[in-house]
């Protein structure tokens, strides 16, 4: 009789050790894992986006407290909850703020990013405002002296004379012609009726001491000598001065120099998507007679977009071809050299997604068991854009997927889910809706 009351107080003892095994042994576990960092380097007061994956690796649901810490300090925390084996992307959002370092720190996974100062933030703004005072100063002195008119200076070279008020006279400055006459003997300023002598001085230099005798003047060839009775030389002889030889006879116009012309503005096309190449061409003909460089200026509303340099023979025409992209829609106006025209920038359709093609893959599973529910994502825009596809089981969130796709492009996104609870789960993942069934595990 013993032995099976020993056997009695032994079973109710086992049970009750097996069941604590198994609630400590089914727990949440949670790992933070992929930290990443929007931008390594930013400047003061630009945004920084920090994510990480959050992963329960225990056997059991279960709430995580996740709190993100720069250089120690604490800026923001997030509750998550996850269910057994699910990952879930955590994003925050910081400011920056101190330039140097920012050691980032999200439960055990560590980065950083570094702010850089701007130029303007360099200084503070006192000092900028005594600059700024100093240059003010300094642009109106220089105004101040180019408006006040210039001082009087003396002439260069005078010399000046005390008249009998005290004053002073400059006399003129000596000629650069002798003071002579042309010819000796002969006083032109009392000969009336006579012509006076080509590039006569103002005035004749007295003379110091005895009177002499001027000596000859040196002759030129062509050059009557003066006659005894008037001294000068008659009325029909040739001027002292040399005679200039025939014109030569004026070049016709256009003769021994390039001339360009311009025609035929061409744009192609006039109508692009915004970011799409237009080709701007014209053709520049040299119709003159000599060899020669050309620029053709292209200008878009009024602003230089380019310059190119032809160099042509006579005769000969050439295609100038300029080709420009622009990223903002709207009609452009297009001269060159003064032909014009225009064209048209047509902004892109924005980044659009649609879901389709829901696959349940099996539709009934066993306790445990995997299953992959998966979609096909299309980004019917024009732009790349990203996309946070969110599964929902029996209405509530299981999970989230972000994809990126560019213009145009499909692509398909799985979700592999396991549930231990048997039962019906209905399916939701972005407008699209279905079923799963799992099964009771007989077995165990």
């Amino acid at each position: 009789m013993k032995r099976p009351l020993w056997l009695l107080l032994l079973a109710p003892a086992l049970a009750i050790c097996l069941i604590i095994t198994n609630l400590v042994a089914a727990q949440a576990e949670f790992q933070v894992s992929e930290l990443r960092l929007s931008s390594q380097s930013v400047k003061v007061g630009e945004p920084v986006t920090i994510t990480a994956t959050i992963t329960n690796n225990g056997n059991q649901d279960g709430t995580y407290n996740l709190t993100l810490k720069i250089n120690d300090e604490i800026k923001e925390s997030k509750e998550i909850t996850l269910a057994a084996g699910k990952s879930q992307t955590v994003s925050f959002t910081v400011t920056a703020e101190n330039t140097g370092d920012q050691i980032v720190e999200l439960d055990g996974a560590t980065d950083f990013f570094t702010v850089q100062s701007s130029f303007g933030g360099m200084f503070p703004p006192y000092l900028w405002i005594i600059v700024g005072a100093i240059v003010g100063v300094l642009i109106l002195l220089v105004i101040v002296m180019l408006v006040m008119p210039p001082g009087k200076k003396q002439p260069k070279g005078g010399k000046t004379a005390k008249t009998k008020g005290g004053g002073k006279t400059a006399f003129p400055p000596p000629s650069p012609f002798p003071t002579t006459t042309p010819f000796p003997g002969v006083d032109q300023h009392t000969m009336p009726g006579t012509m006076a002598a080509p590039m006569q001085a103002p005035m004749q230099t007295p003379m110091q001491g005895p009177q002499q005798m001027p000596l000859p003047p040196r002759m030129q060839p062509g050059v009557q000598p003066p006659t005894p009775a008037t001294g000068h030389p008659p009325m029909h002889a040739p001027s002292p001065f040399p005679m200039p030889g025939p014109m030569a006879p004026p070049r016709p116009p256009g003769a021994g120099r390039p001339i360009f012309n311009l025609r035929n503005l061409t744009i192609t096309p006039t109508q692009v998507k915004q970011g799409d190449p237009v080709t701007i061409s014209v053709i520049v003909a040299n119709n003159g007679a000599e060899h020669g460089r050309y620029s053709v200026v292209l200008r878009i509303d009024g602003v230089v977009e380019g310059i190119t340099e032809i160099d042509m023979p006579p005769g000969t025409s050439q295609h100038a071809v300029f080709t420009v992209t622009k990223d903002e829609p709207g009609t452009y106006y297009v001269e060159v050299d003064g032909l014009a025209g225009t064209f048209t920038s047509i902004a892109l359709v924005p980044a659009n997604f649609s879901v389709t093609n829901l696959e349940i893959a099996p539709d009934r599973v066993r306790q445990g068991e995997y299953i992959t529910i998966s979609a096909v994502v299309t980004n019917t825009g024009e732009i790349t854009g990203s996309y946070s596809l969110v599964l929902k089981l029996k209405g509530v969130a299981e999970s989230i997927q972000e994809v990126t796709l560019g213009p145009g492009v499909s692509q398909r996104v799985a979700f592999n889910v396991v549930k231990d609870a048997a039962g019906f789960y209905n399916v939701e993942l972005e407008g699209l809706t279905g079923r799963f069934v799992v099964e009771m595990d007989w077995t165990g």
